[in-house]
């Protein structure tokens, strides 16, 4: 890879991709390893030495970066000081604003009061629990090595710790799940009283074991009418709860929204470390090396871990725009959009908006262009308009 100074990645955001865990999920599709006799010291060494090397050829948004986002993988399943190394090292390499924000992901089973205390002494103020489901028979075929109780322990520990800032993923459409199942998902999760609740459907990735088990017609999962009546449910509790849904997965109180994740709903700039992990700037899209021993080979050699990357071309970063921008329920602001592109949206798609419009998927004013609650439901179709 080359970095010349006509080149050089103005980053908004940074992204730290921990690939171990206990044991892997039967949904998961996400590059990680089970952390026994993984070399996660020499892993977490080769993670500061990559910034390092971006540090040297990149600009830094002045005034320190928006946000920092350890994920996973269970970030948690590793010690909390090799964590804190971490984190400590990158944002001496990329400051973090003042009152940045810095998530960790955690699964409830691996973390109790003394690793928040830890997390909170190294500047971590954001969490994102991987609840996923409160029924015993859900976690056990999802895989999931933590019980219902669990979840709730690790919120009260958490917020005894000075974390206030917590978000619950939950998920819908699991095999076997019922619209009462859901139900009591939900409602547990409000009770806990955390600010943020992430509600996302089952995606079933071809790698993954459930992935593999519904290609050879071995899994049922509800159909989309289920699944639809699953994410209607969730808007509408979470709504009578306080929750603002404000992206289509995502419901959170107000001032809680997730600051790293709109990094990239606005299709900003941002910089992931780490095995398999993705970065975006200008006209520029790569992923690391998957392969975990290549990873820690090209760090250690002083190289860039690149394994993929492609030129993003001016139609394709427009419509990515786009249609990340109406992921957000306020929608897409069209003058930020005409002022960043030189590009008029009412003229160029003209036709697209015309026709979404009379299907009543998507609302247009002067000012913003956004989702109706039928395209929602829709969504995917209403973004496929945009690309090119």
């Amino acid at each position: 890879m080359n970095l010349t100074p006509g080149n050089r990645p103005s980053i908004e955001a940074v992204y730290i991709h921990i690939p171990f865990c206990i044991k892997k999920c039967h949904y998961c599709d996400f590059v990680s390893y089970p952390l026994a006799g993984l070399p996660v010291e020499e892993y977490c060494d080769a993670v500061i030495a990559e910034a390092a090397l971006y540090a040297a050829h990149a600009d830094s948004i002045q005034g320190g970066i928006k946000s920092i986002y350890i994920g996973g993988g269970t970030p948690t399943s590793i010690p909390a000081e090799y964590l804190m190394k971490m984190l400590d090292q990158v944002q001496d390499c990329f400051p973090l604003a003042r009152n940045g924000e810095i998530t960790v992901e955690c699964n409830p089973k691996t973390v109790d009061g003394a690793y928040f205390s830890k997390l909170k002494r190294g500047g971590v103020n954001r969490l994102s629990i991987g609840a996923q489901a409160f029924q015993d028979q859900l976690l056990q075929r999802m895989g999931r090595i933590h019980l219902p109780q669990d979840i709730g322990n690790a919120v009260h520990e958490a917020q005894q710790c000075g974390i206030e800032n917590i978000n619950l993923d939950l998920i819908y459409g699991l095999p076997g799940q019922t619209l009462d199942q859901w139900k009591g998902s939900l409602n547990a999760a409000v009770q806990l009283h955390v600010p943020h609740i992430a509600a996302y459907g089952l995606k079933l990735g071809e790698d993954s074991f459930w992935g593999k088990q519904y290609q050879k017609g071995l899994l049922q999962v509800p159909d989309e009418d289920a699944s639809a009546d699953m994410f209607e449910l969730a808007m509408d509790i979470l709504a009578a709860s306080g929750y603002r849904q404000y992206e289509i997965s995502n419901f959170a109180w107000p001032g809680y929204f997730s600051v790293h994740n709109r990094v990239y709903w606005n299709n900003g700039t941002y910089l992931g470390l780490g095995v398999a992990a993705s970065s975006h700037w200008q006209h520029l899209r790569q992923t690391n090396q998957a392969a975990l021993k290549r990873y820690l080979q090209e760090v250690q050699e002083g190289k860039f871990p690149v394994g993929e990357s492609e030129i993003v071309d001016f139609d394709t970063a427009l419509g990515e725009t786009i249609f990340l921008g109406l992921r957000l329920l306020e929608g897409l602001n069209i003058h930020e959009f005409e002022k960043r592109f030189g590009v008029k949206i009412n003229k160029k798609y003209q036709k697209q908006l015309e026709k979404l419009i009379a299907l009543d998927l998507i609302a247009c004013s002067e000012d913003q262009i956004k989702l109706t609650r039928k395209g929602i439901f829709l969504a995917n179709e209403v973004f496929m308009e945009f690309l090119p």
